[in-house]
């Protein structure tokens, strides 16, 4: 079988070409193969209904089965590749949708931007490896996503564990034909700078307290990017930890500006004074993602009888959030790998 494998492998890379040797990717311009190494198409494409869940195509060989699908998820200007937001939002779901289908003891082994074209950095999908049972046999499963024109294309190719000396073989031979359909067909990449860090300034409070709230993003931003691993997984509002939010505040309160300290910064800077900054952050501006217990070594009942003498009238809205425009840096298959 591993002789079988490797050779069917160099002969379905070398027959990729003619018309009738492939297969649309409807409603896309890209074509792939009706024989990728030991796969073959088998029966006619799905039309699923909705129309937004879009089209599967199936290809199966001996242990082996690759599920294609094609779909917009109802979403207008797909950008083209793995490595954006609206990618990688297709990427966490269908992760959960693995882990979710009830195979036997489900793993994430791994997870990187995979290269459909090595040594070349593009184009790019979003690759993660699973190992499960299924009806009893050990079995290895990838799932990779990426975009080509306004659709994502989504492929989950399973492979028998007992094939597993085959696998790099029959993974590269997969993501290369996926690299020839969609080449073509992606949008040329246009110097362009990248979506950023967008910051956003509460505009409801005074005008003294807009400037703490431009100077509270501002180093909020700066701990967002000393924070990588915390950032959101596909973009969006960074939440910083109890720790690190009540570090903003304590160096905002460090901060003496020329015309002084708004009146709500000095109600911060009063809590600060009588040790009750952590608890008037934890009280008064407490996350959901933070946990429902507090720190042991805050003194919330002891808090809540200063406020009322000293804070009777305070409150507060956000100063202002971070917004990561683009998804977690995520590993980057080396150009040299298999």
């Amino acid at each position: 079988m591993k002789k079988l494998l490797w050779f069917a492998l160099a002969f379905g890379a070398g027959i990729a070409g003619a018309a009738e040797q492939t297969i649309r990717l409807a409603p896309t311009a890209a074509e792939l193969p009706r024989r990728i190494g030991p796969l073959y198409l088998q029966g006619e494409p799905h039309q699923f209904d909705p129309p937004s869940l879009g089209i599967s195509y199936q290809y199966n060989g001996n242990g082996l089965s690759l599920t294609i699908y094609v779909y917009d998820a109802g979403i207008e200007d797909i950008p083209d590749g793995g490595d954006t937001a609206a990618s990688c939002m297709q990427f966490e779901q269908a992760k959960g949708d693995v882990l979710g289908a009830g195979y036997g003891h489900p793993t994430l082994e791994s997870q990187q931007l995979a290269r459909l074209a090595p040594p070349a950095d593009l184009p790019l999908a979003r690759e993660a490896v699973f190992e499960f049972q299924r009806d009893g046999e050990q079995t290895v499963s990838y799932l990779w996503i990426t975009a080509v024109g306004k659709h994502f294309v989504k492929l989950r190719f399973s492979v028998n564990a007992q094939l597993r000396d085959e696998l790099p073989e029959a993974r590269r031979a997969v993501l290369t034909a996926l690299g020839t359909a969609i080449s073509p067909h992606l949008q040329p990449v246009v110097p362009t700078e990248k979506p950023g860090t967008t910051i956003n300034i509460n505009a409801g409070g005074s005008s003294d307290d807009m400037a703490a709230g431009f100077m509270y993003v501002m180093l909020l931003s700066g701990v967002a990017d000393k924070s990588s691993g915390q950032l959101p997984v596909c973009g969006g509002e960074f939440v910083p930890s109890f720790d690190e939010e009540v570090g903003v505040y304590r160096t905002l309160l460090g901060i003496e500006p020329k015309e002084g300290p708004s009146p709500l910064v000095r109600q911060l800077m009063r809590a600060d004074q009588a040790g009750y900054l952590e608890e008037l952050v934890w009280a008064e501006m407490h996350r959901d993602s933070w946990d429902d217990s507090p720190p042991a070594e805050l003194s919330l009942a002891d808090y809540k009888k200063w406020k009322k003498k000293n804070l009777r009238r305070f409150h507060m809205e956000p100063f202002g959030r971070v917004v990561i425009g683009y998804p977690r840096p995520m590993p980057l298959e080396p150009a040299d790998s298999p």
